[in-house]
């Protein structure tokens, strides 16, 4: 499910058996119509709605691009119609429900504006297609009460909600990251604090 939206819902879903790539299918309501770039995000973080979800998912740490070169969370642009709905079939063959690489707790968000795919000729097409805003986000989970992250540890798919003592922890965390406020945005451009957030997050609740 896509939320942290008064206008932008969604529903999708990712189905993967061995050997096989992953489709992803879904339908977005409440958008402009057009194109709008659509990413799967490092971390399935909605304490501070989209924004704690970090950049795209990159393990390989490479430049932005599409679904078949660049971030392995480009999926690309959905297009919405006259009446703002995008509904959508993606084969993504590079991302994995299963093994190593499995991006069940990450993020999934549909964003403002169309992804230039890499090729808007400016560094922050090469970090985040100069997708615009978040408009709405969900985490990928599992079909069961209880997953296991790829990037660390297990959990409930309920999760649960920062105390006062570590969102306090988090703002300090933030705030000696944003000394190196220059370094991360030239390593992840426009989603620089939604990074240094997520980081912090994961920080303060260990």
């Amino acid at each position: 499910m896509l939320e942290h939206s008064d206008t932008v819902k969604g529903t999708i879903l990712l189905i993967q058996a061995p050997g096989t790539p992953t489709l992803i299918k879904g339908k977005i309501t409440g958008l402009e119509p057009g194109l709008h770039g659509f990413h799967i995000h490092e971390f399935g973080d909605m304490s501070e709605g989209c924004k704690s979800m970090g950049g795209h998912y990159n393990p390989d740490g490479v430049d932005h691009g599409d679904i078949e070169k660049g971030h392995v969370g480009d999926l690309g642009n959905v297009l919405a119609d006259e009446s703002g709905v995008a509904e959508f079939s993606i084969t993504a063959k590079r991302v994995d429900l299963l093994g190593e690489r499995s991006v069940i707790g990450r993020g999934l968000v549909i964003h403002s504006d169309e992804d230039d795919l890499g090729k808007g000729g400016d560094a922050e097409s090469l970090k985040t297609g100069n997708a615009g805003d978040r408009l709405a986000c969900g985490v990928i989970v599992a079909r069961s009460e209880e997953i296991v992250e790829a990037h660390g540890g297990k959990h409930t798919t309920t999760g649960r909600s920062m105390t006062k003592g570590e969102m306090n922890k988090r703002e300090k965390i933030v705030k000696g990251m944003k000394k190196d406020k220059a370094g991360f945005k030239k390593r992840y451009g426009k989603d620089a604090e939604a990074v240094m957030y997520a980081t912090a997050t994961k920080q303060a609740m260990k």
